[in-house]
């Protein structure tokens, strides 16, 4: 009796000697199709990955957030950790004698997103009262009215095309309001698609956030974290681009005097509520940042002697500030000094005390922010030092000379105290998932 487990052997060998060529044929034809099939949907565009998310602010026409202008890095100037101008697309500039004439080489090979190369005729920039030439395919100059320090950091924004391209690995594009104000930002990269909501309030973006409309949210206030945990992943930072700080009318009678100013410093026990310390308006990490300058630690005796007559003051600020308002006032109301608190929505024209947060500009020039001379100086405040100082540190090249003014800004500041320094507010992002926030690490 033959075995079947052998027999069954016998038929195999007898079918595969049988038909060798067919099966071999088979097996090669097999393995093209396969080959081929895997070139083909190589080369077949694929779905770009996309990613909703939200920013917090408003910003008009022409005007793009901080956040996106250092993601996509395509300006002649970068600024640093330090906030100092560094070469970005330019690899390097001149500054003429006067101060007023500033050219610049553009790095070789430089390509628009479309992969045309860059000449510095493609470049469409307008700044006003700012003229703008070409001087050959890789230079472009420009010339000031008067001299400005200030001016390269100016020249931290995306370099576009009449086509609106701007140069490197992304394509921007907006959507705006009626009105000019941004509501979203679109920027594209080759295996990516980020989609950036602008909300106008916190509340407005972790509502979004909740209701699935966004995959990730960036620098919400810190009073939002314990009810956003239960929706996703969080990711704590502090804002040192951001200081709050109370800010005094000094065209108000009970404030003009600085002995007042410094006695309501005195009386605050606690400046900082939970968060971390400031001491100036100038960023903490900042080359001009003088940590030196007067502080004013509790003090209510030294409140005694500065504010001889009992005051009555008016605290305005907004509602996100509010809890921060109360505490303040319970903590400065005494014999010498009563406060009441009124929430705004924006900056009242009559106020005697505000309570908000400022925004840190890049470079140390605040100029429009606490000179005399300027509409926008919120406090009011009119001193002959602050002023000189501000117009100096805005007209010096020399890095040395500038950073000696802006040291001295600050001490006098804190000596003249036009506004108390606080805190910095303490921010988190919101992600969906934690490999989001990896889409953030390049703007850090």
């Amino acid at each position: 009796m033959i075995n079947p487990f052998r027999e069954r052997i016998w038929f195999i060998k007898g079918f595969v000697k049988k038909y060798t060529l067919q099966i071999l044929v088979s097996l090669g034809i097999t393995v093209l199709v396969v080959s081929l099939g895997n070139i083909v949907v190589s080369r077949l565009p694929h779905p770009k990955a996309r990613y909703r998310i939200g920013i917090v602010g408003q910003f008009g026409s022409g005007q793009l957030p901080p956040y996106i202008i250092n993601f996509v890095n395509a300006g002649l100037v970068t600024i640093d950790n330090n906030h100092e101008p560094l070469p970005g697309l330019a690899e390097r500039w001149e500054i003429s004698d006067d101060g007023k004439t500033y050219t610049f080489y553009l790095k070789p090979n430089l390509k628009w997103y479309s992969g045309k190369a860059v000449k510095a005729s493609d470049i469409k920039i307008s700044i006003p009262n700012i003229s703008i030439e070409t001087v050959d395919p890789n230079i472009i100059r420009f010339h000031i009215p008067t001299k400005f320090s200030p001016f390269l950091s100016l020249l931290n924004i995306p370099l576009l095309n009449s086509f609106g391209e701007i140069i490197g690995e992304y394509d921007i594009h907006l959507k705006q309001k009626s009105s000019g104000v941004i509501s979203q930002i679109t920027v594209e990269t080759r295996d990516k698609t980020l989609i950036f909501n602008v909300f106008p309030t916190a509340k407005q973006a972790l509502t979004a956030f909740k209701l699935g409309q966004a995959d990730l949210v960036l620098n919400l206030p810190s009073e939002y974290q314990t009810e956003a945990e239960q929706y996703g992943k969080i990711s704590k930072l502090v804002d040192s681009n951001h200081v709050v700080e109370l800010i005094f009318n000094q065209q108000d009678p009970n404030l003009k005097e600085k002995n007042v100013r410094q006695g309501i410093a005195y009386s605050l026990k606690d400046k900082t509520f939970g968060q971390t310390e400031a001491l100036t308006t100038i960023n903490p990490s900042s080359w001009v940042f003088n940590p030196l300058v007067k502080t004013y630690p509790y003090n209510p005796q030294r409140t005694k002697e500065l504010i001889k007559s009992p005051i009555s003051l008016e605290l305005a600020t907004t509602p996100e500030l509010l809890s921060v308002a109360e505490n303040i006032k319970n903590q400065l109301n005494s014999d010498k000094i009563s406060i009441n608190t009124k929430v705004v929505t924006s900056i009242p024209e009559q106020f005697q005390l505000l309570l908000t947060t400022y925004s840190i500009p890049s470079d140390p020039d605040q100029y429009r922010d606490w000179h005399s001379t300027q509409s926008t100086n919120i406090g009011r405040g009119s001193d002959e030092k602050i002023d000189k100082l501000l117009e100096d540190g805005r007209i010096t090249q020399d890095s040395k000379e500038r950073k000696r003014i802006y040291f001295d800004f600050q001490k006098t500041f804190a000596e003249e105290i036009p506004a108390l320094v606080l805190y910095y507010p303490s921010v988190f992002n919101l992600a969906r998932k934690e490999a989001y926030f990896q889409l953030i690490d390049t703007a850090k």
